[in-house]
């Protein structure tokens, strides 16, 4: 028991002397000369009647007494702190360790795009209609919870013929799909900085827009939210359309027919989920190299090849895709199988799930540097990056080898949304 009270004694002793310390060093240039030599003297007659064992002495409560009377002068807002000094102080000091822990230990990223489907998820979507209806405002808020579900949607302001409009074919790579867009700035929550994509539809004359994430594409909600029969990927989708006289033009301008809608009807109706929120090991590269097979994320700014697609200028990124070879091995794709050395790729399940296509993996692909058979080299210090999507991904095939410099760490863990997905990456 007295072992208890003599340790409290002590842990105040330690804080009154932090304290007064604090208020010297940040006040002693702003309080009167004599005031400031009082206090450093007082701080030092207490450590040394601490040093002597005096702490249950006369002596020492009176010293410490004298000290917190001296500190309570001339300790302006540092002392005594109030609780909004407080609460700035705990915020700064929690920024501190928040911003060391992402520089040297772990960094969250938000995977933007499925370039790495199915072992990553990025955006999806999931469309509503008669089959399948809105979820009401509880099943909402669950869904933004647990999956980072946003609504977006579309009614009719007046009857007509509901239309989209489309980049013509030779352009819709180029222009970044099949419908138009214009990417447009914005401020996220009337402060961050951030950009949207913002597609052209038109009912009747009417014209409407609707903003979406600048890194979601709604070619893949208009073909589930407006199917055409026999049409599985979206080129068919684009053929059956055009067969089928939906496809028209308005000036200068293409557009898709979608349906004829009543004032007042809902034209289309769709969550975004949220991509997978990973945190990724800072740490581990640091004592050994990289392996293929692991997912990694990288900087884009050091990818020569990046900067020349991007017209020059270093388009800075963090991209995620996964270590397919390292300096001296040498790939090709052989059907939907990635050979390294000329052995089926290892280190990863994807590498096997793709060469089977199996579990949602749709194997790897002939394209960029890898089309027609060709084989490349990976250069020294350097690692060659592919999506497990193969095909749809933008990685090393066409835009080069990652230096190990831009390297930044290894996949650890998704942490968000709360899916089957949750937990330890692959």
């Amino acid at each position: 028991m007295f072992g208890i009270f003599a340790s409290k004694k002590k842990k105040n002793a330690k804080a009154l002397l932090s304290m007064a310390y604090k208020v010297y060093n940040y006040r002693c240039d702003v309080m009167a000369e004599g005031d400031a030599k009082s206090l450093y003297g007082m701080i030092e007659e207490i450590e040394s009647l601490l040093d002597d064992g005096k702490i249950d002495s006369k002596e020492y409560k009176d010293a410490a007494d004298r000290l917190e009377k001296l500190m309570q002068k001339v300790g302006g807002t540092i002392y005594p702190g109030s609780g909004w000094t407080e609460f700035v102080d705990t915020v700064v000091v929690v920024g501190i360790l928040v911003i060391g822990i992402r520089a040297f230990f772990l960094q969250p990223f938000k995977i933007p795009t499925n370039s790495m489907y199915p072992s990553f998820y990025g955006m999806t979507s999931e469309v509503f209609n008669a089959d399948n209806p809105a979820p009401n405002l509880p099943e909402r808020l669950a869904r933004l919870v647990f999956k980072g579900a946003s609504n977006y949607s579309l009614e009719a302001p007046e009857s007509g013929e509901f239309m989209i409009e489309i980049n013509p074919p030779d352009l819709a790579n180029k222009r970044g799909g099949l419908f138009a867009f214009e990417t447009v700035p914005v401020n996220k929550y009337f402060v961050w900085p951030s950009t949207e994509r913002r597609y052209s539809f038109k009912i009747g004359k009417r014209p409407l827009e609707l903003a979406v994430p600048a890194d979601f594409s709604l070619d893949t909600v208009i073909p589930d939210a407006f199917p055409i029969a026999g049409a599985e990927t979206l080129s068919d989708y684009f053929n059956k359309a055009h067969e089928e006289g939906k496809l028209v033009r308005d000036g200068n301008k293409f557009y898709l027919k979608l349906g004829e809608f009543k004032k007042g009807q809902s034209l289309i109706n769709f969550d975004i989920l949220s991509g997978d929120m990973l945190f990724v090991d800072r740490v581990t590269y640091n004592f050994r190299k990289p392996r293929v097979g692991e997912a990694f994320v990288f900087r884009t700014k050091d990818i020569d090849g990046m900067t020349r697609h991007n017209g020059g200028v270093p388009d800075d990124k963090y991209y995620i895709k996964r270590i397919v070879g390292a300096e001296g091995d040498t790939l090709k794709v052989d059907g939907s199988t990635l050979l390294v050395n000329g052995e089926p790729a290892k280190g990863s399940v994807a590498f096997e799930a793709n060469a089977k296509r199996e579990g949602g993996y749709s194997g790897y692909r002939q394209e960029g540097a890898l089309a027609d058979g060709k084989t490349v080299t990976v250069r020294p210090k350097h690692f060659y990056a592919m999506g497990d999507n193969s095909a749809n991904s933008w990685d090393s095939r066409y835009w080069g080898q990652v230096p190990q410099d831009a390297v930044v760490g290894k996949s650890l863990i998704i942490f968000y949304p709360f899916t089957k997905r949750w937990g330890a990456s692959k």
